[in-house]
Formats: structure tokens, sequence, C-alpha cells
């Protein structure tokens, strides 16, 4: 399978790249700054080559928001919706990357922006009619990775792993279990069963 990841250059995209590689799986890294063969141009603030995903069978998401609030809208608003479009109309999953207080953006006033950029985004991915997982991570760290907890509703607070985050990105683009489920991710303390943690999840 050949699978596109956005943001496979940044530190939680390209621990996804790793895994999809090590799986024996053929991976694009979309970036802004292509470096060679395997990468292709992306900007999720600019429009996008309708060829994007030829030959695609699925897409991880998992860029960083830029620090401005208009930026941010062009990327994580109008440039997932965009994506959607596309992968809606190739058939192919997409695996959101997303963040933990989408519903909560007044308690975080500094990044209430960004915040609602990303609720934005995640809205337009659910309403593209394409397949979809939007994982919402806690607070990020680079400690080695531990297991995983699952929550819904947005009501929590924690931490959890990069390693962690990608591992489950990686889970949820290759299991349909996970399809039109919105989950938040925190550390913990044991290995997921994939597919059975998917389906316990309730669709959106």
């Amino acid at each position: 399978m050949k699978y596109l990841v956005i943001g496979g250059t940044g530190r939680t995209g390209r621990r996804a790249v790793d895994l999809l590689r090590d799986l024996g799986h053929e991976v694009v890294v979309g970036t802004r700054r292509p470096r060679d063969n395997h990468s292709v141009a992306v900007d999720l603030a600019s429009p996008l080559d309708p060829r994007l995903l030829d030959g695609i069978d699925g897409v991880i998401v998992s860029v960083e928001p830029p620090v401005n609030d208009a930026a941010a809208d062009a990327v994580m608003n109008v440039g997932i919706g965009r994506l959607a479009e596309l992968a809606a109309a190739a058939k192919i999953p997409v695996v959101l990357v997303s963040q933990i207080y989408i519903t909560r953006a007044a308690e975080h006033p500094d990044m209430a922006g960004i915040i609602r950029a990303r609720g934005a985004g995640e809205q337009a991915l659910r309403d593209s009619g394409t397949p979809y997982a939007i994982v919402r991570p806690s607070w990020l760290t680079d400690a080695p990775p531990t297991g995983v907890l699952f929550e819904q509703g947005d009501r929590g607070d924690g931490r959890v792993s990069r390693a962690t985050v990608a591992r489950t990105a990686v889970a949820a683009l290759l299991h349909p279990e996970s399809h039109s489920r919105t989950f938040e991710l925190y550390d913990g303390p044991t290995p997921a069963d994939w597919p059975t943690a998917f389906t316990a999840l309730t669709a959106d």
C-alpha cells in the first residue's frame, strides 16, 4: 500500500513515516520543502495539486499550526477542507492529528484562534464524506511510549508521547474500525488491541 503523510518531516509525522515503512508500506512525505524522490510539495495554506492523491491509499495529517490566527485558519481549516474534498473524491481514508481542548477554547485564550481553526478543520473532514479518524492528543512529550488511553467528550487533560501519537495514527489508518471516530489520546498503562479499542469508541 502507498500512503501520504503530510507533515512527515515533523517530530510526530516522521515517526509515523518510519512505522509505516517498517510495516512494508510505501510512504510519500508531504512537506513544504521536498528533499528527495520520496517526498512531495504540500502546503495546506495554498491550493492543492488535484493529482496529489493519485495512487495514494490513505493519508495521515500531522502538522503544527501557525501561531497567527489567520494563518492557522488557512492551514488547519481551509487547507484541511481542501484535502478532505480530494480524499472524498478518491474514496480514501484520512487520519487527522488534532488536539484536546477543541470544545474548550476559552480555557486557553492564548491559543483560542488556533483551537477554533483546528475544530473547523475537524468538521470539514467529517462533512466531506471521506472515511476518517480524528486523533486528539493531549499535551505532547518526547518520553518513551507506554500504553494508550482513549477518551471521548473532550473533558480531560494530561500528556502523551509523540511516539504513541504516531503509533495510534498509523493504527487508525490501517484499521477501518477507527472510521468516523473522534477521540482524545493520553498515555496509558497498557498497549492497545487496536481493532477492539477503536470499535469500543462511539461513532460521530
